[in-house]
C-alpha cells in the first residue's frame, strides 16, 4: 500500500501489536508525536515503546478512521477509539483528530493526536473520574 494515509488508516482501523514492528514503514526516525499526555521527539523506538505499553494496558482497544482531510499544514485524521481497561469494565467511546505531516517520500514526521483527556480518559478513573464529573456538572 503506497498511499500513506491509507496505510495510515489501515493501521489505526486494524491496530494490535502485529503492526508495531512495522512503524518503520510509516514514520520516519526523526517523527514528533504529541498528544495530551507525552511528547515523543525523533525517538522511533520510543513510540513504539509508548504504543506497546497502551496496548499492553487494555483489555480491547479499536480505532475507527472516520474522515480525512488535507490542507496546507498536512492532513487531518478524524477518528473514534473504543477502549476498555478490563474485560468487565464498561467501553468507553473517545472522538478524536490526528494531524499529520508527511516527508516527501510519505513517512509520518508529525503526528499529534487531539482529544478530550478529561472525559476520555481521567473521568474513566476511580475516584478522579467521580471528582471531575462532579466539577463539570457544577461548572
Amino acid at each position: 500500500m503506497s498511499d500513506p494515509l491509507a496505510r495510515f488508516t489501515q493501521f489505526y482501523n486494524t491496530f494490535s501489536r502485529a503492526w508495531l514492528d512495522r512503524l518503520p514503514e510509516m514514520y520516519a526516525p526523526e517523527l514528533v508525536f504529541e498528544d495530551p499526555f507525552h511528547r515523543i521527539d525523533g525517538d522511533l523506538p520510543a513510540f513504539r515503546a509508548y504504543l506497546a505499553r497502551a496496548l499492553d494496558a487494555l483489555y480491547e482497544s479499536r480505532f475507527a478512521v472516520e474522515d480525512i482531510a488535507t490542507g496546507r499544514d498536512g492532513s487531518y485524521v478524524r477518528w473514534r477509539w473504543s477502549w476498555r481497561r478490563k474485560e468487565r469494565h464498561d467501553l468507553h467511546v473517545v472522538e478524536g483528530m490526528t494531524h499529520l505531516r508527511l516527508s516527501p517520500s510519505g513517512l509520518i514526521t508529525f503526528h499529534r493526536d487531539i482529544f478530550d483527556a478529561a472525559s476520555g480518559f481521567y473521568e474513566t478513573l476511580p475516584g478522579l473520574g467521580g471528582l471531575l464529573r462532579t466539577i463539570k456538572k457544577r461548572i
